[in-house]
């Protein structure tokens, strides 16, 4: 369980958001520590509960909820070669491509060089430049 405040319209269980590294108002707050740096940027977190605490920020006027987050599983797509369930990789893949599997080969929350886990495996993608790939479900190692 990872603690993190949240603006209160968005403090809802199941809120799914990409950790960012906060405003410059945010390195003078007091709650710092617990709202920008218990997060790691650019990973992707679900919001799992919500707690009642709310307390006052200079950077959202309605103010912040306590939230428990966890980081989130990401879908990707990978090499089908290397798509084993169960299995560890690093991501590697990069593509310029624009199609609409985009997102999947350069996801949010992950980045060249990170370790994964292969939850399940998905569809195989019809890659416009020719490469085998294969929708995975993965979850960063740390």
């Amino acid at each position: 369980m990872i603690l993190t405040l949240l603006p209160k319209n968005l403090a809802k269980s199941g809120f799914t958001f990409v950790a960012g590294k906060g405003d410059k108002e945010c390195k003078e707050c007091r709650f710092y520590k617990t709202c920008v740096e218990n997060l790691k940027v650019g990973r992707i977190y679900t919001v799992s509960s919500v707690r009642s605490i709310e307390h006052q920020c200079p950077i959202h006027d309605s103010g912040v909820k306590i939230v428990e987050v966890t980081e989130s599983s990401i879908d990707a797509a990978i090499p089908k070669k290397y798509a084993i369930e169960g299995s560890t990789g690093i991501f590697s893949f990069s593509c310029n491509e624009s199609c609409p599997h985009h997102d999947f080969c350069i996801p949010d929350g992950i980045k060249i060089g990170d370790k994964y886990n292969i939850l399940s495996i998905k569809e195989k993608i019809d890659c416009p430049i020719g490469n085998h790939m294969v929708r995975v479900i993965i979850k960063i190692k740390d």
